[in-house]
């Protein structure tokens, strides 16, 4: 898979799609974790999940070979290149190329997550048995989420153009901190009787991982909203990205919900009232999240804006939805079916957007691949 963009340079936010196909075998899992697993909620997390680490790893040798243009990182020089993608990246373009070298590890974070929930299931294993394991493997993939994560926020902030074009974007790197958080809470919880050390690192990286992503949502909306005041709506190139704060609202809300399972694993009592005002509470939010997202995104349609990759930020919401629609089902006393349904159906509809932006992105992709051929000379 050649994955350049119109100009013939790799786009971090490629990585979304990766991300998106995550999101759709936790929401899978989910799904059946709320109803009945069956064959067709196993084939579908196979299916998924398999994209999902397929295209995270087709990215990969793209991905670092555009961060090589960046000359440095982690602090150490690295060699640059004279190709277009140094170019691109050092003009800043692009106004979402900053933000968007965090698709990569909120791809990993959320790869992490799926993998969690769908192996164990898949192969017919308690996830208490797999815990152990599962433990290094997280805590390898938090450590190198941490360090990328800073190093492009410390880039980010240092670019005087990127801090003029702020945009939702930003919501990846707390989106981020926040997927890695709840594995933490889950692995705290299941080692807890036969780990005590894992289970305590585990507890504390978890959180420590929570209040940073917390304190970069608060301090994105701060600048955000700023900006919006005195430069206006964004321009409809980053429209999309406005999206990503629905997935940030279900993933903190469940971690969130983690933390009254792991008090409630330690004997203290958490009324079920609590569990079913957090998450309708939640789901409140989305929707105003989802309205403010629909008031700049009609301007953004009405333009006829070209194809892009921030276009894989349309499936964030949807999965969003879904997942936390399954877990208001899981605790609601009242509408059930409701929630059952706004979860099915979210899940269909971020399928078929999938499905339509994966199609768009290959087609866009042998357009230009024609188009660099034939202007090549001979």
């Amino acid at each position: 898979m050649n994955t350049s963009t119109q100009n013939g340079i790799y786009h971090p936010l490629y990585y979304l799609a990766s991300l998106g196909a995550g999101g759709v075998t936790v929401a899978f899992w989910k799904l059946g974790d709320v109803t009945s697993q069956g064959p067709i909620i196993h084939a579908s997390m196979i299916i998924f999940l398999s994209i999902a680490t397929i295209l995270f790893l087709l990215n990969l040798p793209y991905w670092l070979k555009a961060l090589r243009s960046q000359g440095a990182f982690f602090g150490i020089p690295l060699p640059t290149t004279s190709s277009k993608i140094s170019q691109e990246v050092r003009n800043e373009r692009d106004p979402v190329v900053s933000t968007g070298w965090m698709a990569m590890p909120v791809s990993l974070a959320m790869l992490l997550n799926a993998g969690f929930v769908a192996i164990p299931e898949l192969l017919g294993v308690s996830a208490k048995l797999m815990a152990p394991y599962g433990y290094w493997l997280w805590l390898g993939a938090y450590v190198m989420v941490f360090i990328l994560g800073f190093q492009i926020l410390l880039n980010t902030f240092s670019t005087p153009i990127a801090l003029k074009k702020f945009n939702f974007g930003l919501f990846l790197q707390p989106l981020t901190y926040g997927m890695v958080a709840v594995p933490g809470l889950s692995l705290a919880t299941m080692l807890d009787n036969t780990h005590t050390l894992m289970a305590q690192s585990a507890l504390l990286l978890g959180l420590t991982a929570f209040m940073v992503g917390a304190f970069l949502a608060l301090l994105a909306l701060i600048f955000i909203f700023l900006r919006f005041s005195t430069h206006g709506l964004p321009e409809p190139k980053v429209a999309p990205t406005t999206l990503l704060l629905m997935p940030s609202i279900t993933v903190y809300t469940i971690f969130v919900l983690r933390i009254y399972h792991f008090l409630a694993h330690h004997g203290v009592e958490v009324p079920h009232v609590i569990f079913e005002l957090t998450s309708m509470a939640a789901i409140g939010l989305m929707g105003a999240v989802a309205t403010l997202g629909l008031i700049i995104l009609i301007g953004y349609f009405r333009g006829h804006v070209e194809f892009s990759p921030s276009w894989w930020s349309f499936v964030c919401p949807f999965v969003a939805l879904s997942v936390l629609s399954s877990i208001t089902y899981q605790f609601s006393t009242h509408g059930k079916t409701l929630f059952l349904f706004s979860s099915v159906s979210a899940l269909l509809v971020a399928i078929s957007i999938y499905t339509y932006v994966g199609l768009k992105t290959i087609r866009t992709i042998h357009y230009r691949r024609r188009l660099v051929h034939s202007s090549s000379p001979r």
